[in-house]
Parts: structure tokens; sequence; C-alpha cells
């Protein structure tokens, strides 16, 4: 009996090693199913015509979904995973294609059971033009790269999205983090309890996040850019390079504020006692270089911090 229990344990250690250790995303990945209950999977993949096809919209229930560039040929490929703890589930869950709409691709998830407990792992490769549309009601990271196209995402998980040209909109429903990377394109994200960063903006910048703290970087701000960024009890950084020229208005109700960068504070009758001295440290009203950009950025229980990018 001892030695029965000695080598179940001996598997259970050896498996979780494998699953630290593991340097295969797509093993990785299996593994997890297999211990979330997805023991049962099909793959399918298939390739479509895109020579009239300007967008793309992806409607998923549950499960990741991954769109990346990189191939010459006018045409979409697109691989899904479904997994499923049943082989009726299995069966039950369809994935929709429809072309129908001119100019349009729409692909869906469903379930024909909706009781059924599975999910659909998506991968696109795509031309870098295609506008794209993802929701994903359930659970699902979303990762796009180097799609230059108007990207839309909501979903309750992570996203991930990198070097893009247009307009992004980012929006996660829970707990999920959003990370945007060399965005030419205005930006607007908004979160619930996760965290946002935002890295080499090139254009406006516009974040909400309810109970994460949100970073932002610019190697260079346009002078009609406009940065508006919001938090509940997040911390708020945001880095600008040392030409900035913006007006900026600063608030934190019960945190405090501080900037590397010399600002003009704009003219206003105050007498030199504990309030005076208070509202120093939590609000600011004035202008970095001359003017030009506008940022306004407002936490309620969260530090503000401009921080200075030195310009090569």
């Amino acid at each position: 009996m001892k030695k029965t229990i000695s080598i179940i344990v001996l598997c259970a250690t050896t498996l979780s090693s494998n699953i630290v250790n593991c340097g295969n995303k797509s093993s990785l990945k299996k593994i997890t199913s297999f211990l979330n209950g997805y023991k049962l999977e099909k793959t399918d993949q298939r390739e479509l015509s895109a020579t009239s096809i300007n967008s793309i919209t992806i409607n998923n229930i549950n499960g990741p979904i991954t769109i990346k560039t990189g191939w010459k040929k006018n045409s979409i490929f697109l691989k899904t995973t479904k997994r499923a703890k049943k082989e009726a589930d299995l069966h039950h869950i369809k994935v929709v294609v429809d072309s129908t709409t001119t100019d349009h691709l729409a692909i869906t998830t469903k379930h024909i059971n909706p009781k059924l407990i599975g999910l659909v792992e998506y991968e696109l490769i795509v031309p870098a033009s295609l506008d794209i549309t993802l929701n994903i009601s359930g659970t699902g990271d979303a990762s796009i790269k180097n799609v230059h196209g108007a990207l839309n995402i909501v979903t309750n998980d992570n996203i991930t999205i990198t070097n893009t040209k247009k307009p992004v909109s980012a929006r996660t429903l829970k707990k999920g983090t959003i990370h945007v990377a060399n965005a030419i394109g205005p930006v607007d994200l908004h979160t619930h309890q996760g965290n946002i960063t935002g890295e080499n903006i090139a254009h406006n910048f516009n974040a909400h996040s309810t109970s994460g703290k949100v970073t932002v970087a610019y190697k260079k701000l346009p002078s009609t850019s406009a940065i508006d960024v919001n938090t509940t009890s997040g911390n708020i950084t945001l880095a600008l390079p040392t030409d900035t020229n913006a007006e900026i208005k600063g608030h934190t109700t019960h945190g405090t504020l501080m900037s590397d960068h010399v600002i003009t504070l704009k003219p206003y009758a105050t007498q030199l006692n504990s309030s005076a001295w208070n509202k120093f440290r939590k609000e600011v009203d004035g202008t970095i270089g001359s003017g030009e950009a506008t940022i306004a950025l407002h936490s309620i229980k969260g530090n503000v911090k401009i921080t200075e990018v030195k310009t090569t």
C-alpha cells in the first residue's frame, strides 16, 4: 500500500515538474487543458481566400485567439482546435465561417448544446491590412501582432497587441490585463481589475482601470496628441520625452502626484498654509514646454507619477 502511494506521489511530482519546465508552449497548452478536464481535442486547418476581404470578425465563447501576419499569400490561414470533456461535446462545438457579407469574413463558435463544457482555440495568419474585431464572451486571451488595420477587442481575459498603425480599442470585462506596444494610431483601453501598459505609443492614448495600474511610455509626443488616463485605486505612471510640449492637468484624491518634468504652473491666488501644500502634492494644472498636446491624469486612491525619458 505504501509503495502504491509513493508511486502516485512520484508521478504527480514528475507531471508538475514537466509543467513548470516545459519549454514548448504547445505541449504546455495540452497539459494545462488535460488538467482542466479537456481530455479530447480536434484540430482543423483551412486556407480562405482574402481577395475581397477587408475585415474579419471572430465571436468565440471560450478559448484564446491568436492572430499574426507573416506570409505573402493573399489568403487567410485558419487553425481551430476544439477541446471538450466528452466526445459528444466535441461534435457539438461548431465553427461557422461566413463570407456572404461583402468584403467581410465572420467566424463564429456555436454550441449546439448550450450546457456543454468546451472551448475553441483560434490561430490565424492574415494579410496585415485587415480590420479585426474579436469578441470572447467567456474566457480566453487575445493576442494580435503586426496587424495594421483597425482593431476592436473585447474579452474577459488578457489582451496583447503589438505593432499597429490604425485605431486600437481593447476592453477586458473582468481581471484581464492589456498590453499595447508600438502603436502608431490612437489607442482606447478599458479594464476592470487588470493593469494597462502602453509602450512606445505615438498618438492619442485613452485608458481607464478600476483597480489596476496604468503605465504609459512615449518616445515622441506629437503636438496634436491627447492623453487621458483614469483609475480608481491604481497608480498612474506616464513616461514622456525630454522635449515634450503639453498642457497638463493631474489630480489624485488620496494619493501623491510627482513629476520629473519641469511644469510651469498656472497662476492662482492662495495662502501658504497646510491646505496649499496638500494641494501641491495632489494636483497640477500647468504647461510642460510650450504646451500644444493635452494631458489629463486622474486617480482617486492611486499615486500619479510623470517621468522623463531622455531623447537621443
